[in-house]
């Protein structure tokens, strides 16, 4: 059996940790025919292959990637896959080391933030020359491939659809007489729903994620963090972002949301406050409801964003990319693993979803009657946000990633007193316009 290299999920700032060398396990599903005796032959005969994979996501996607990853092995046995995986928090900064280094992954994940800025520097290979040819798009509308389109060119395919909701426990609802909302809910249904739990002595919601909240709270206002011309903010008043700032010390003073230190005490997806039950709610990215399904007995459910205006807050975002490095030396092995990841029906029961609807309506199809509960509510969503969200504004702008640790920041001296709604959006507008315009 292969080796392959998998990178642990824990590591110490930007520096990449011990490696661990695993051997992987076989799949479940039989891996379908290659093809006739000559095709095999040919397969033998091609000179062995090996890429490196990199990903961001819980112990739950590690998983199910790696096994996706040994039937891709087992389809192309000329192809070793090493397999590199860290959370969220570590990922990009683990790349930029890996980039100085020389030493970028062939195939990597990718996020709608960053994509445009990698595209400028040079990191990313177009992938038009392999559509049609080593990846098939032809179940793939054309609306789910815009995200992955910088300067008339694709740099990424989405591993799925995804938009920002609400993931609920179901079972703590029932369990303490609280009644699910209508999709149609509005931000004080949310807080009374927040407080009824509290009476119950649980948090109404986890504190996650201040950007996401801004990105759509600022949509329904008819206004985008970042401008879509040039470079700065989207908005013009500040007034806007101090009132976002205002709801969540709110929702933290009224104790319906827990505190940061409270909120930071969780390792991660797997360990929050939702799956510990102490809070019967909390925002994500729809596609993030697997993680929170797979950590806990309880069901887990998904509704969308809160209004007044929900449907100008909406939109559908492509959940992750798949990419391939500018200094890969393999882009047509690399072509076929995003091929095998979009369209490999073995491999998309493996994830269900977990990454996003998938892109493939061929796939879509396949997948539904095997949906849980959880992915039957994550599918309906998706289905729900079409006719009820607005168009994705363009790719964030290069500093984004600066500008959210700046919003991050100043949310947390805003929820320990330390600024005022007003000081922070003040101060936000200058330091944020200050880092988008000196790129």
């Amino acid at each position: 059996m292969k080796k392959r290299r998998v990178i642990a999920s824990i590591l110490t700032g930007a520096i990449l940790g011990s490696l661990v060398l695993s051997g992987c396990s076989g799949g479940q599903e039989e891996p379908k025919e290659t093809g006739n005796a000559a095709e095999s032959q040919e397969d033998t005969d091609k000179k062995p292959v090996t890429l490196r994979f990199a990903w961001w996501g819980s112990q739950a996607r590690n998983d199910q990637t790696q096994e996706v990853v040994e039937l891709f092995e087992k389809e192309y046995p000329w192809i070793t896959v090493e397999c590199e995986f860290v959370g969220w928090d570590q990922y990009f900064d683990n790349l930029s080391t890996q980039i100085a280094a020389g030493d970028m992954p062939d195939i990597l994940q990718h996020d709608y933030r960053y994509l445009e800025t990698y595209v400028n520097k040079n990191l990313l290979l177009p992938l038009d020359e392999h559509i049609g040819k080593e990846i098939d798009l032809s179940n793939v509308d054309e609306n789910y491939l815009t995200g992955g389109i910088v300067n008339d060119k694709t740099y990424g395919i989405s591993m799925g659809m995804n938009t920002f909701a609400v993931e609920y426990d179901e079972t703590t609802f029932e369990k303490y007489g609280v009644e699910v909302p209508d999709r149609s809910w509005t931000y004080d249904d949310f807080v009374n729903i927040c407080g009824q739990f509290k009476e119950k002595g649980i948090y109404g919601c986890d504190l996650t994620n201040f950007e996401d909240w801004a990105l759509y709270f600022l949509r329904t206002k008819g206004v985008t963090l970042y401008s879509q011309e040039g470079k700065g903010l989207g908005y013009e008043e500040d007034s806007i972002m101090e009132e976002l700032f205002q709801m969540r010390l709110d929702l933290v003073n009224d104790g319906l949301l827990p505190t940061p230190d409270v909120a930071n005490q969780a390792s991660g997806t797997e360990d929050s406050l939702i799956v510990r039950g102490d809070a019967a709610m909390v925002t994500y990215w729809s596609n993030a409801t697997a993680a929170v399904a797979n950590a806990t007995e309880d069901i887990i459910k998904v509704l969308p964003m809160f209004g007044p205006d929900a449907d100008k807050g909406c939109y559908i975002k492509p959940s992750m990319f798949l990419s391939i490095s500018a200094q890969t030396e393999h882009p047509e092995e690399c072509a076929l693993l995003i091929d095998f990841i979009t369209n490999n029906e073995a491999a998309n029961k493996v994830m269900m979803g977990e990454r996003g609807v998938p892109i493939s309506s061929e796939i879509r199809e396949a997948l539904k009657p095997e949906l849980d509960e959880t992915s039957q509510s994550i599918f309906d969503l998706l289905d729900y946000a079409v006719d009820h969200s607005s168009p994705i504004n363009k790719p964030d702008p290069e500093g984004a990633g600066e500008v959210v640790t700046l919003l991050q920041e100043l949310e947390e001296q805003v929820l320990y007193k330390e600024l005022t709604p007003a000081e922070a959006a003040g101060r936000f507008r200058t330091e944020a316009t200050e880092i988008l315009e000196s790129k």
